[in-house]
């Protein structure tokens, strides 16, 4: 089952002039939930309509709408799979697309273009226990607007992603054009070194991911500073610990990064779940 403009369908039909799939004009969000809620859908509802804000996207939707929406989703979805797994943990990952809508042949924007919203849910894979990263040759502008939202034209992650498989690893982790660190292909990145935990700011074409964020409110991180810096490649690979996150895996331990292997850091046990460390169940 799905949920398009309004409807849930078995299957949804999105025209052929619409503009998410012609150009890439739209953004996404990527949602954890269990069979009992969104974890943090209030960070993800607030991400998104600042997204549509800077895009200029109208929101006929209400968070409590949307919200509704995917507790009836995933209702569905603990349903199909109560018979294989009783459990209300259970996880799944709720995809959340907004495009512009209808708009014909061109670039400009047609302002009566009404948005198409798009919701599926599927069941979530256990995250990885480590990853290993590549460096990818694909430039993350500092400056570009696509660099602070989750656009659905996401090719540059999608090519550093498979450069970093053809290299032989996991994930790649992505510089922006002055060289400095920006982050993961589908990940925010953190290091420690000299007894604090650092990570990117906005500033340098880093994504504001939600774990990213809930991990720096912390303030500390066993005793040890949680704190934005830019950070160099060379940093990166001279840190003594390194974790990537993102909302549907969790923070995982970095154990390569371009063929140097790094040690996975004590505290990891105490960041691992804080993707599922808060519940919205209230429609």
């Amino acid at each position: 089952m799905i949920w398009l403009n309004g409807n849930f369908e078995d299957s949804g039909k999105i025209s052929s002039s619409d503009r998410g799939f012609l150009l890439g004009d739209g953004v996404f969000e990527t949602l954890y939930a269990t069979g009992t809620g969104v974890v943090y859908f209030n960070q993800h509802w607030q991400r998104l309509i600042s997204a549509l804000d800077l895009i200029d996207i109208n929101i006929p939707y209400s968070p409590n709408d949307i919200l509704r929406v995917c507790q009836e989703l995933i209702n569905h979805m603990h349903g199909e799979t109560d018979g294989e797994n009783n459990n209300q943990l259970q996880p799944f990952v709720l995809r959340l697309s907004v495009s512009r809508g209808n708009g014909g042949r061109g670039l400009a924007i047609n302002p009566d273009a009404q948005p198409t919203w798009f919701i599926t849910a599927a069941p979530c894979p256990p995250p990885p226990k480590s990853v290993t990263l590549h460096v990818s040759t694909l430039c993350r502008p500092s400056d570009n607007l696509t660099s602070r939202i989750k656009s659905l034209s996401y090719m540059d992650n999608i090519l550093a992603r498979k450069e970093a498989i053809i290299a032989g690893a996991d994930e790649a982790l992505m510089l922006n054009e002055a060289g400095l660190v920006s982050c993961a292909a589908a990940s925010n990145i953190f290091i420690f070194k000299n007894n604090n935990w650092i990570t990117p700011p906005t500033s340098d074409g880093t994504l504001d991911g939600i774990i990213r964020g809930e991990i720096l409110n912390m303030g500390k991180l066993d005793d040890a500073p949680i704190r934005e810096e830019s950070l160099t490649l060379a940093q990166v690979q001279e840190a003594d610990y390194i974790f990537i996150c993102n909302s549907l895996t969790g923070a995982v331990p970095v154990v390569e990064i371009n063929g140097l292997p790094k040690e996975k850091s004590p505290a990891m046990q105490a960041i691992s779940e804080i993707h599922k460390s808060e519940k919205v169940i209230d429609t």
